[in-house]
């Protein structure tokens, strides 16, 4: 019994994100000073760090709207976001050719932010958007 509730809340505080409900956030300041209103540079997907000169980010709205940076093209959409959960939207980009190790970040990136994934913060504070089969690691740009 014991066992059991240790490993309820330990689930609990694993998957903790900001609290919040589908569609536009409730603007609270915790929210507020870790999601939204900061630029989120892409720092690994999957195991590969990434390390390009000009990084991708994302940036998410208290709106519901997101945009960002992919490596070659900007990008936008919408976002729905609950408490452990990430849904992606009617997204769009700009679409200047892209190749090298830019264009590669970039398809594996935007190919992740597609439909629903999980979402949490880790101990150092980035920011981990995740599903069953890939993983994004942001951290706060200028960090």
């Amino acid at each position: 019994m014991v066992r059991a509730l240790f490993l309820f809340f330990a689930g609990v505080i694993f998957f903790s994100g900001c609290s919040g409900i589908k569609g536009p956030m409730p603007q609270t300041e915790n929210c507020s000073e870790k999601l939204y209103a900061v630029s989120w540079s892409l720092k690994m997907i999957d195991n590969d760090e990434i390390a390009l000169k000009n990084r991708p980010y994302i940036r998410f709205d208290k709106s519901g709207r997101m945009g960002g940076f992919g490596g070659c093209n900007s990008f936008f959409g919408d976002v729905s976001v609950t408490e452990t959960a990430m849904e992606f939207f009617d997204l769009g980009s700009t679409r200047k050719y892209c190749s090298g190790m830019e264009g590669e970040v970039e398809r594996r990136f935007f190919s992740t932010l597609k439909g629903t994934k999980w979402w949490q913060f880790d101990e150092e504070g980035d920011l981990v958007i995740f599903d069953d089969e890939h993983r994004v690691v942001l951290s706060r740009s200028g960090k």
